[in-house]
């Protein structure tokens, strides 16, 4: 399950960038920057949850790799929204300016 979200996150990624036209360069820092934040913050705050006994996992859905208490997929969902936000950001932008060039837009109201 962790994997499809992943491979769909990045692909969701990758077509935002190529959409946008986003030069790798450009983008690699902030995202690298952005991932291993929120994987940092992720680590800290479900170590913290499941020592404190506010939630735990079936083991029969895990793989068994824990960094800490915290199961490995867990981490799956922040890196899915490191991956998610700007590629559906840079989509819908990219939706937005083709619309408007191509003359689609909503007119005004005229009331002649």
């Amino acid at each position: 399950m962790s994997f499809w979200f992943l491979a769909a996150a990045g692909s969701v990624f990758l077509l935002g960038a190529l959409a946008g036209r986003k030069k790798p360069a450009a983008i690699a820092l902030p995202v690298l920057a952005a991932m291993v934040l929120m994987l940092l913050l992720t680590a800290i705050f479900d170590n913290l949850m499941i020592f404190a006994g506010l939630f735990d996992y079936g083991t029969h859905t895990l793989s068994g790799l824990r960094i800490g208490l915290a199961p490995i997929e867990d981490f799956a969902y922040a890196a899915c929204a490191v991956l998610l936000g700007p590629g559906l950001w840079w989509l819908f932008e990219a939706l937005a300016s083709r619309r408007k060039g191509s003359g689609h837009s909503i007119p005004p109201n005229d009331k002649a």
